[in-house]
């Protein structure tokens, strides 16, 4: 028996030896043969329009070009944001050639600080989606404060009425030559604030007013070049003159004898006085009281307990002495057993 050794200089020779022979099997790539990608560029992706006013509609191309070896495809073309639309002149590249992406941006409506974005899809492997932008200020010559009128939850009846400032921006002035409301039963007045820089807009409702949500607005002509037309919406939503929020009873049952606590606001957005005559629950498993915050406002709270399934698709029938509003019902829904 005995150990044979192996000297670095064997290990070495062995190496060289199968070196050889891999790169024997090896035929060299002729030169020229290396695929080449194709590419896109375009040297200025990014358009800073400045400031312009709202009434602005600009229009830009920004230049692809194929720097490759291959025809490039433009597969479709998006942008981020409704005010702009965009489109490629040419949906096919040639190495060398470029096309143009026309994008046409339309500010009516915006004001301030704009940055969106364009995005051009390629069959390029390399950058298959092209990021072009647009950035700058928007402003407008004249600015209403506030931008439009909500009047929120209202009853059928008695006059509503709002305020709008119409004040010049900068430099800019401006005379009011009417002020109309597209809706019959609202009616517009214009007090002037300061001669050529400031008008208060007196929007009145007079009423009496149809059930459920309701939209209009109130256009302003001036004699500014850049902001004809200024429009006020004006929106709501008209209740009945008493109001339950929330407009239902969800109950969550509880394991054993554990109670829970719901509360109902009733009130009038008119703010007329009723009182609560009756309060007719729909069954076992609940109890209320009843708080009075003022006359035209209560609080309702409801305990419940137990399995509540028999209280499920019925309703709390209340009653009061407004004649317009008898009677008030709550529909009760009972969650799933968790």
């Amino acid at each position: 028996m005995y150990r044979q050794s192996v000297s670095s200089k064997a290990i070495l020779a062995m190496g060289l030896v199968i070196g050889a022979l891999f790169a024997s099997q090896v035929k060299a790539e002729p030169a020229g043969s290396l695929t080449h990608l194709p590419g896109i560029d375009c040297v200025n992706s990014n358009l800073d329009f400045g400031a312009v006013y709202s009434d602005a509609v600009v229009k830009h191309s920004f230049v692809l070009t194929n720097v490759g070896e291959r025809v490039i495809k433009i597969l479709g073309v998006r942008t981020s944001c409704g005010c702009s639309t965009a489109k490629a002149v040419t949906n096919s590249i040639a190495p060398g050639q470029s096309t143009d992406v026309e994008v046409v941006i339309n500010f009516k409506g915006r004001r301030g600080r704009q940055s969106k974005s364009i995005y051009v899809e390629t069959d390029d492997p390399v950058s298959r989606i092209v990021h072009l932008s647009f950035t700058g200020t928007v402003f407008v010559p004249i600015e209403a404060q506030p931008e439009g009128v909500h009047l929120g939850t209202v009853g059928e009846e008695g006059s509503l009425e709002r305020e709008v400032l119409l004040t010049a921006v900068s430099t800019n002035v401006f005379q009011v030559l009417s002020a109309k409301s597209a809706s019959s039963q609202v009616s517009v007045t214009v007090e002037p604030r300061e001669a050529g820089k400031q008008y208060l807009i007196k929007i009145i409702d007079k009423g009496p007013r149809k059930r459920g949500s309701f939209m209009t607005s109130v256009e302003v002509t001036t004699d500014h070049p850049q902001m004809r037309v200024v429009s006020i919406p004006v929106a709501g939503f008209v209740a009945g003159d008493i109001v339950s929020s929330p407009n239902n009873l969800v109950l969550a049952p509880s394991a054993g004898n554990a109670s829970n606590t719901v509360w109902v606001n009733l009130w009038s957005p008119s703010g007329k006085s009723f009182s609560i005559t009756r309060l007719e629950l729909p069954g076992e498993g609940m109890t209320n009281s009843i708080a009075t915050l003022k006359p035209s406002r209560y609080r309702l709270e409801f305990k419940t307990w137990g399995p509540l399934s028999g209280l499920d698709g019925k309703v709390v029938r209340i009653e009061t002495d407004l004649a317009s509003m008898k009677e008030i019902l709550l529909p009760v829904k009972v969650l799933a057993q968790p």
